[in-house]
C-alpha cells in the first residue's frame, strides 16, 4: 500500500507545532504518522525528537518585506512567477548544459576545419 498523501491541514498543523517547539515524535503522534515521515516532510525545519521542554526554542519573528500590509486575498490573486530557467537546476539544467557544450564543440570544429 503506498503512503498516504499529506493534506493541507496536516502540513499546517505540523508547521504550527514545529514553530511552537513541539518535537517530531509529538507531531507524529498528533497526525498519526511515523516520526520519520514527519521529519522527512519538515526536513528544512529544526526540531529535536526528544520532546524535552529545554530543547524547545522560541519561534523566530517573521520579517516584513514591505511597510504596507498586504491582504491575503491580494497574495492569492496575484501569483508569483517562477524565475526563468538559467540552466543551474538539476532537472532541466543538464539538458541545457549538454546543448551549450555541443554548440561550442561544433563551433570549434568549424573553426578548425575552415
Amino acid at each position: 500500500m503506498p503512503p498516504r498523501r499529506w493534506t493541507t491541514e496536516e502540513l499546517e498543523t505540523a508547521n504550527t507545532m514545529m514553530d511552537e517547539g513541539s518535537s517530531v515524535s509529538d507531531i507524529a503522534k498528533k497526525l498519526d504518522r511515523t516520526a520519520s515521515a514527519v521529519e522527512s516532510k519538515l526536513k528544512g525545519k529544526k526540531a529535536s525528537s526528544s520532546g524535552s521542554a529545554a530543547s524547545k526554542s522560541k519561534p523566530k519573528p517573521k520579517l516584513v518585506a514591505d511597510a504596507a500590509p498586504q491582504s491575503e486575498k491580494a497574495s492569492t490573486t496575484n501569483p508569483q512567477h517562477a524565475p526563468a530557467n538559467d540552466g543551474s537546476d538539476d532537472e532541466g539544467g543538464s539538458t541545457t548544459k549538454y546543448i551549450v557544450g555541443a554548440v561550442i564543440v561544433a563551433v570549434i570544429i568549424w573553426l578548425v576545419m575552415s
